[in-house]
């Protein structure tokens, strides 16, 4: 069976997963996506999902622009991106946390916009090794 971009139906590689679902009693399925909707619904690669994370579709936090997601797109799974994906959920994830005071959240927010700063070098970074691996 051929695999398709869930979104748009393309065949044209490269096709990256970005959510499964398990079904019970066995089969379940997986949604891959092709760049171009990568890009357009802000999705971010299941390998990138938090642990903790369902396995549906996940899109990149507003605080990363779309210019930047759009960068991401072409890159997939490239293992240049795992770590800065992971710093920066965690980093949205704390600006969510109603415990904090308000210097905590300041920095939370901090450390946010720095997670995006280390995200778009992780990209310039990857963009330079996509052509050669191809």
């Amino acid at each position: 069976m051929t695999e398709r971009c869930a979104s748009c139906g393309t065949t044209m590689p490269p096709l990256v997963v970005v959510a499964v679902h398990h079904a019970g009693s066995g089969g379940g399925w997986t949604h891959r996506a092709c760049a171009s909707c990568l890009a357009r619904e802000r999705l971010i690669p299941l390998a990138f999902h938090p642990l903790r994370h369902d396995g549906t579709r996940l899109p990149y936090p507003e605080i990363v622009p779309g210019e930047l997601v759009a960068t991401l797109a072409p890159l997939g799974e490239s293992p240049v991106l795992a770590a800065p994906i992971g710093r920066l959920l965690a980093a949205v994830a704390r600006t969510r946390d109603r415990t904090l005071d308000a210097d905590q959240r300041h920095a939370a927010h901090d450390e946010a916009r720095a997670a995006v700063a280390r995200l778009r070098e992780a990209a310039r970074q990857g963009s330079g090794t996509v052509g050669e691996t191809r």
